[in-house]
């Protein structure tokens, strides 16, 4: 198995990646692959700028996974 293989293993935001991420990120002690790093970001912009949790026609935009690990850190 190729370390590409191995990293993308350590991300949890799907079941497989294709292409496989050469890079991961780090959110709070959580590694995910570079595309979801950007949406976990963009949704913590937008859920500060609106000062509560986005309306369902935003938050249909993010997977259950990016919105959870957002409310999670908002909770703290």
């Amino acid at each position: 198995m190729s370390t590409y293989q191995e990293k993308a293993k350590e991300c949890k935001c799907c079941g497989k990646h294709v292409p496989l991420p050469t890079v991961l990120r780090e959110y709070e002690g959580i590694t995910v692959c570079p595309t979801t790093f950007s949406n976990i970001i963009e949704y913590k912009r937008i859920w500060t700028s609106l000062g509560s949790r986005p309306n369902g026609s935003i938050r249909k935009h993010f997977s259950e996974f990016v919105q959870q690990i957002v409310e999670d850190s908002n909770a703290k």
